[in-house]
């Protein structure tokens, strides 16, 4: 026995011994913190994010991140309050970007996300940008898929918010929140899809979202098509400019919430700007100064179209026009006095 040990303690201490040794505790402590402390994932993420100014209140922040061909916009309201809008297509190069943004951005816990739709592109990544920062009050889809990728992709976001004890809710017509701060009025108001509508197409079963503050606005489309968008145009203008307009309550009274779709700041070109999407009644009608894109570098689809690029300088010569496959992550951010910057970060 005696000499069975001695054997014993000499194999352990060969330096090859002990070198797997020290390997195999270093993937399990790798492991272990990666799954139960800190996602290493969120460890490069801290080392990518972009530099930003800092916040000011009173501020509202729109970060466009560059997740490659799919979708992730997070907001920072004036308040300081947050927003996720999707989460790009789950892959590690996108989590790690739409990370980085919110850590750049100073998120510990969204106050509201929206999972437009439920394409990969847009979904896949979103369940784990909640497992990682969690949220308050979670907006889905009011249609979701329920078969293939799209319905995992969806019941991994409903799981997902579960877990962190988010409220949900269902993004459709005249869903709203809006600030807490009457000196801050911002708001957020869903112009689509209505709950009583048909969707041949699940891209036009898309959120559609208006974003309020400061006299200036953002429209966010998801991948709706121009049928949608014909939709929008057309009631919005036999209405008088009512059709979304309501009275909610707020500050121990009613405010009016009435998106001017003729006075747009920046469109969130729909469908990563797809021929599909982005049309001259939508153009013509809500004037946008600047439209951004997001869409992968080199992507297989062409996105954004050149002919959807050629509607918008025909339509809107002077609208600035701003790819996340050109430029990166892209930051609009808006002061109390309506005041703005868009640029690359």
């Amino acid at each position: 026995m005696t000499r069975r040990k001695s054997a014993f303690c000499r194999f352990l201490l060969r330096p090859k011994t002990l070198l797997c040794l020290a390997l195999a505790l270093f993937v399990a402590a790798f492991v272990i913190v990666d799954a139960c402390v800190f996602p290493m994932r969120s460890a490069a993420a801290l080392l990518r994010m972009p530099a930003l100014p800092a916040w000011e209140r009173g501020q509202m922040r729109v970060l466009f991140a560059d997740v490659g061909q799919g979708d992730c916009t997070v907001v920072q309201f004036p308040d300081g309050k947050t927003l996720l809008i999707d989460g790009g297509d789950g892959s590690l190069s996108a989590c790690t970007e739409a990370e980085a943004c919110c850590f750049a951005l100073g998120v510990e816990r969204f106050d509201f996300a929206l999972l437009t739709h439920t394409d990969a592109d847009h979904a896949e990544g979103f369940a784990a940008l909640l497992d990682t920062f969690g949220a308050d009050t979670v907006f889905l889809p009011l249609f979701p898929e329920a078969e293939g990728e799209s319905g995992d992709a969806y019941r991994a976001a409903l799981a997902a918010a579960e877990r962190c004890g988010a409220q949900t809710r269902q993004a459709q017509t005249y869903a709203y929140f809006l600030t807490e701060d009457k000196e801050l009025p911002y708001y957020g108001l869903f112009l689509s899809p209505d709950a009583g509508g048909f969707y041949a197409d699940a891209n036009d079963a898309s959120a559609v979202l208006w974003l309020e503050y400061a006299g200036r606005s953002l429209l966010c489309t998801g991948d709706v098509s121009q049928t949608v968008e014909r939709a929008l145009v057309q009631a919005f203008e036999e209405t008088g400019g009512e059709a979304f307009a309501r009275e909610v309550p707020a500050f121990g009274g009613q405010v009016r919430l009435a998106p001017d779709l003729r006075s747009l700041t920046v469109l969130k070109a729909g469908h990563h700007g797809s021929a599909e999407s982005v049309g001259e009644e939508l153009l013509s009608l809500c004037l946008p100064e600047a439209v951004v894109f997001s869409a992968g570098r080199g992507n297989a689809y062409g996105h954004p179209a050149a002919e959807t690029l050629a509607r918008v300088r025909e339509a809107v010569p002077s609208a600035a026009l701003l790819r996340t496959d050109e430029l990166g992550s892209i930051l609009w951010t808006v002061g109390a006095d309506g005041a703005y910057t868009l640029a690359a970060v």
